[in-house]
Order: structure tokens, then sequence, then C-alpha cells
């Protein structure tokens, strides 16, 4: 495995799992970013977040939803899309350094799979990003 594509649904702050009526559905993406981030088989695997849904959430802010009053660590920041992307793009990404046994790369990206556009590009980067690590092991580059 040379890369893992994560997509985790930050529209989902207000909504449990159907599966446990108990369980938040993006924290139960942020354990299991935590699960994939420690594991020691994965250690060398490059890691790439989609913090996906992010029309979803938009609509969700704009509408007055509060994000605060769901995740209780966000504080008293601004109720929008890009405060709020940046927010998870942060929390993401600090879980990311404290829980990989090695050093190793991370990208993460707002997106909304729907936009075919934006997202053939970001698949299109991640592509190349695969290659060129296979080109430097191989010493091609």
């Amino acid at each position: 495995v040379d890369a893992i594509i994560f997509l985790a649904p930050i529209s989902a702050f207000d909504q449990v799992l159907s599966e446990d009526r108990t369980v938040n559905r993006l924290e139960d993406s942020v354990l299991l970013w935590k699960a994939i981030c420690s594991n020691k088989l994965l250690a060398n695997v490059d890691l790439v977040l989609f913090l996906n849904k992010c029309d979803i959430l938009e609509a969700k802010l704009n509408a007055g939803i509060r994000l605060a009053k769901y995740v209780r660590s966000y504080g008293d920041r601004a109720n929008d899309l890009e405060t709020a992307c940046k927010y998870f793009r942060s929390k993401f990404s600090a879980i990311h350094r404290e829980y990989s046994p090695l050093p190793r790369k991370f990208y993460g990206f707002c997106t909304s799979v729907t936009d075919t556009k934006t997202t053939a590009g970001i698949l299109a980067s991640v592509r190349d990003m695969v290659v060129r690590r296979h080109l430097k092991q191989s010493r091609l580059l």
C-alpha cells in the first residue's frame, strides 16, 4: 500500500451512526483516523484525507446550525465553512502528527465529491504523488 485515501464526512457533526445511536458520526471518523494513523503496519503509507461533504456542511452552517453545539472544542470560532474546514484540517492533522509511529506525508483536502471537476483534479494530484514516490524509490527521480 502506497497511500490511503480517507473520507471523513465533516457534515455529519450533528448525526449519529445508524448502527449505534450513541456514537456521533464525526467522532467515529476521528476514532478511525486515529486507528489508521497509529497502525504500525501502515507507518510508511502516505495519508490523503478528504474532509468531505463540504457543500452539505456549508448548507447546515448557513441554516444556523451551530458547530460548537456538537463539537465543543470548536469554541467561539466563526460558524462558516472556511473556518470550519480550517479547524477540521488542523484537528485531523494534529492527530496524524501525534499518532503516526514515523514522520510521513499528510495531504488534507476539503471536498464535495459531487463537484467532479475539483475532485478529479485532487485525485490526479494524489496519483502524481504516488507515481513520484515510486520513481524516487526506484532512484529514477
